[in-house]
């Protein structure tokens, strides 16, 4: 129920302003005066009233509790923020501000014992120095100088797709005192010459696969000797492709193309009077197919042979024609290499072969079966030695066994070497060796074993200026015929680069031959000055 409270004037009962309805003031016109107000009975409930704006705490007996309705106070400003503390020029160097210690050189005495003395863990980072507010003076900025090419005269070469062609062509004329290697016993007479080659290089830029081709031929016209012109090709082929990571398939092929001098002992007519008039062409082509399975640092490889060489007919000054195309053949074979990797710079390894030739006729124009099989087992290791040294060395035994009982076998030492010398970014000397066994039409001798060595000292005297020092030698031995030839050659080339694709160049060579065989022997020199256009 409301609370009720009794009025002064009438005595009666009336609600108190706790439940008395909420009414909205009106006020009376203007032009009436206001009623007089009147005083509303509030009834204040028991216990302290609560603090109003403006009210002190009842502890402070200098003001009142009333309510105060006077004008309202202001609130008070803030102070304002104090400014950013200046910081000073970094103080002078002195006593209580050394200068840092100095720093020795890194080829010092002292920087080699601290290198060696150094902690195991990474020092911490010394503190940033505080920033400095002084006005710091703009730098230029210099432009780096473009770093200098290696070889700025080397080809660029032509895109083919992924394929990188490196052509170029080459004239140049000279003089030959000696065109067709003759004996002095039969009055060898000069010629002035023009040489004219060709070629490329063909590489390939797979991340997995490769193919590495290299070609070149040429042709060399004597102006007073025309019987003495001929034509030489040599031709090189790798190629592998990648099955799976530790399987690939590989592919060598070669190819060549070359004369037979007129004063060889297999074209002797058997009469002094009588000479070769021409040089015999001789054609030979070979691949290599195998595939190659690498067991961790083991390697195996398989591959088979496939040869064929082709011989041209020989004539003779009185007319006569010696049937040297009957004695192509064509040669079939397989071996196989396993391999070793002791370290990055080791390879050992044991290499063997079989083979047939199987000749176009059964005898050739002396009589003898030149059919013939053999093997070849050798051993070596391809090395690297600080980078100075690189190439491979091996060493073995060869033998042939020839369709005919008057042959003897083919046999001796097989050693053949491939050895890069790097002595300085300038400086290079090459050495290569090899072994071969070679047929021969030579009565009573069943072939040829040849082994020669090379030799190539190469100097950049500028960068666009290479001088080459040229040596060969080699010992053919005619087995059954007791037959021995030894020879070799000397020389000197000069490489100008005009520009990339534009080099002068000039050569000089000196042949020579010492043989059992009678009227054999011949010396010869050649001088050559051309032009070589390359992309």
């Amino acid at each position: 129920m409301a609370a009720l409270a009794a009025t002064p004037a009438t005595g009666q009962a009336r609600p108190t302003a706790a439940a008395a309805p909420k009414r909205q003031p009106t006020l009376p016109p203007l032009s009436q005066p206001a009623p007089p107000m009147r005083q509303l009975d509030l009834e204040i409930p028991p216990g302290p009233a609560p603090l109003m704006r403006g009210m002190q705490p009842e502890a402070d007996p200098r003001r009142s509790g009333a309510a105060n309705y006077g004008a309202p106070v202001k609130p008070q400003k803030l102070p304002k923020p104090y400014p950013p503390r200046r910081i000073g020029l970094p103080k002078p160097f002195g006593p209580q501000n050394p200068l840092p210690p100095l720093e020795p050189y890194k080829t010092s005495a002292i920087a080699k014992r601290a290198l060696k003395l150094r902690p195991t863990t990474q020092p911490p980072l010394p503190a940033p120095p505080p920033p400095v507010t002084v006005a710091v003076e703009p730098t230029i900025k210099v432009r780096p100088r473009p770093k200098m090419e290696e070889k700025p005269y080397d080809p660029v070469g032509v895109g083919i797709g992924s394929l990188r062609l490196f052509p170029y062509v080459e004239t140049s004329g000279g003089y030959d005192d000696n065109p067709n290697r003759l004996a002095p016993q039969f009055n060898p007479r000069p010629s002035k010459l023009f040489r004219a080659e060709g070629g490329f290089t063909l590489q390939s830029q797979w991340g997995r696969h490769s193919l590495v081709a290299d070609m070149r031929g040429g042709y060399s016209e004597y102006f007073d000797y025309p019987l003495a012109s001929r034509p030489d090709a040599v031709g090189s082929l790798t190629g592998r492709y990648e099955l799976t990571r530790d399987t690939s398939l590989d592919l060598k092929g070669s190819l060549s193309l070359d004369t037979i001098r007129p004063g060889a002992p297999a074209l002797f007519s058997g009469v002094q009077t009588v000479q070769v008039v021409n040089r015999p062409i001789v054609f030979g082509v070979s691949a290599a197919p195998g595939v190659t399975h690498r067991f961790n640092r083991l390697e195996v490889s398989l591959r088979g042979t496939l040869e064929r060489v082709m011989y041209d007919n020989t004539r003779y000054s009185n007319g006569d024609v010696l049937d040297l195309a009957r004695t192509s053949y064509d040669g079939y074979g397989g071996g196989g290499r396993v391999s070793y990797e002791v370290s990055p710079d080791l390879k050992p390894f044991v290499d063997g072969a079989y083979s047939w030739r199987v000749h176009d006729q059964p005898t050739d124009f002396n009589g003898f079966y030149r059919d013939s099989n053999g093997f070849l087992l050798r051993g070596g290791a391809a090395f690297n030695v600080t980078e100075l040294v690189k190439g491979e060395v091996s060493g073995g035994y060869a033998e042939r066994h020839y369709a005919d009982w008057r042959l003897p076998p083919l046999r001796g030492p097989v050693i053949d070497a491939s050895l890069i010398y790097t002595p300085s970014a300038l400086t290079t000397l090459t050495l290569r060796g090899s072994t071969t066994l070679n047929e021969t039409t030579l009565a009573n001798a069943s072939g040829v074993l040849t082994q020669s060595v090379s030799l190539q000292l190469s100097h950049d005297l500028l960068r666009n200026l290479n001088v080459s020092l040229l040596a060969s030698y080699y010992n053919n031995n005619y087995q059954g015929a007791d037959v021995v030839e030894r020879g070799g050659s000397i020389g000197v080339k000069l490489d100008y680069k005009i520009t990339r694709s534009i080099s002068l160049r000039g050569s000089y060579m000196h042949e020579l031959l010492d043989s059992s065989f009678p009227n054999a022997d011949y010396t010869a020199n050649v001088y050559l000055v051309g032009l070589r256009f390359q992309l």
